[in-house]
């Protein structure tokens, strides 16, 4: 059965791939700390070796984009897939804790190459009304995985060891780069983009500041509730008395309305424009995280989690969308995702430090309803300063360039 545009051609060279990196990603997210645990090593070194993969991400993004400008995707996704399997097979041989550092930094440099080749294959290959249905889709695989990776991966770290699991979560990469090998298309870089790093990547900050500025800052306030979302709700259950479970189950059951509306809200944003996903996404996130405070109880937590659930859902995607649309319009797709993933990751990786600290001068509901602020902010300036990015174009098609939007 013929699947329609633009999913059979992305089948095999994007989503299957994604789906097997996602499923050991989110694998790793839960492995990596429960494996520094069982060294002996303790929390703090954990947190740390955590925090050391979000340092790969970050330091990687920038560079991604600019070899993606000199190299076009297909390399800098195999080049992901590389630094990630470097890292797994490194978690598996050597167990020292400078090595663990060293791991973590190249499964977080790994993962910004592939997510960044992956946005600006799409970027390249799909028509623009096309591009919302498929990253929902992509987005919907990641957190697939991250309903499967956990689980599994926590049962053969349990019946056969952390070794054999990150050895197996390697086989994994190599069985995605196998497929990016095989059904990937290299496509070039946009005519007029050039490999002048820094100095190139520099060139387009300057030409697009207005764009980071607002559309930015609204992405990293999406992103900066996105991640207070994941550490306040469990937080606030402990805070409230609640076991794992409960807590575990108000998770799930957000996750299960997060998972059903990821097709929906790719024909949405395809449909009627980028903005009717990002407004209300983010006024139901700034309504969830206002009113987390106010809960006092199994039920009282379990709404909010479901709102929470339900603006994760809306909001399936929308930031590789629009980043996306204005990196075909820059002319210079590599460099401006590049960038644009960096101002993300930002707001990602700084949220859960952000919190905790406030959490230790404050309490838990400041924190909260400082991310809800911090979201007012983005949502206004989401609705009064970020044009809707959707050009409908029958001509534009697959390789029709970033520039010819």
């Amino acid at each position: 059965m013929q699947l329609p545009s633009p999913y059979d051609s992305l089948l095999m060279p994007v989503y299957l791939p994604s789906f097997i990196m996602a499923t050991s990603q989110m694998a790793l997210m839960i492995l990596l700390p429960l494996y520094v645990l069982e060294l002996g090593y303790g929390p703090v070194l954990a947190s740390v070796v955590m925090g050391f993969r979000g340092i790969g991400l970050l330091l990687f993004d920038v560079p991604a984009g600019a070899l993606v400008a000199r190299f076009g995707d297909k390399p800098v996704l195999l080049t992901g897939l590389g630094l990630a399997l470097a890292g797994m097979l490194l978690l598996a041989a050597a167990p020292h804790p400078l090595m663990l550092f060293v791991a973590a930094m190249l499964l977080g440099a790994g993962f910004s190459g592939w997510m960044i080749g992956q946005q600006s294959y799409i970027a390249e290959s799909c028509k623009p009304d096309e591009v919302g249905r498929a990253i929902a889709l992509m987005a919907g695989l990641l957190r697939s995985g991250a309903l499967i990776g956990p689980f599994v991966g926590g049962a053969v770290a349990q019946l056969a060891g952390y070794p054999f699991a990150f050895s197996l979560l390697a086989a994994s990469a190599v069985a995605a780069a196998v497929l990016v090998a095989l059904f990937t298309r290299n496509l070039k870089p946009d005519a007029g983009e050039t490999f002048d790093f820094p100095a190139g990547t520099l060139a387009v900050l300057r030409a697009h500041r207005k764009t980071y500025a607002t559309a930015g800052f609204a992405a990293f306030a999406l992103q900066v509730m996105r991640s207070a979302r994941q550490l306040l709700v469990p937080l606030v259950g402990a805070a409230l008395g609640l076991n794992s479970i409960e807590i575990g189950a108000i998770y799930s059951l957000s996750a299960v309305v997060d998972m059903c509306l990821f097709y929906p809200v790719g024909v949405l944003v395809d449909r009627f424009g980028r903005k009717w996903s990002a407004v209300p996404s983010m006024a139901l996130y700034v309504a969830g995280l206002a009113l987390l405070p106010t809960a006092d109880g199994f039920l009282g937590l379990f709404g909010v989690g479901l709102l929470l659930g339900l603006a994760n859902g809306v909001s399936t995607g929308i930031v590789m969308v629009i980043g996306t649309d204005f990196a075909r319009e820059s002319g210079q797709r590599g460099q401006f995702l590049g960038l644009w993933r960096f101002i993300g990751d930002v707001g990602m990786t700084t949220s859960p430090m952000l919190t905790s600290v406030l959490v230790a001068v404050a309490s838990l509901g400041a924190a909260s309803v400082l991310a809800a602020g911090i979201g007012v902010v983005g949502t206004i300036v989401m609705i009064a300063l970020v044009p809707e990015t959707l050009r409908k174009s029958v001509s534009a098609g697959p390789g029709a360039g970033a520039g010819g939007e």
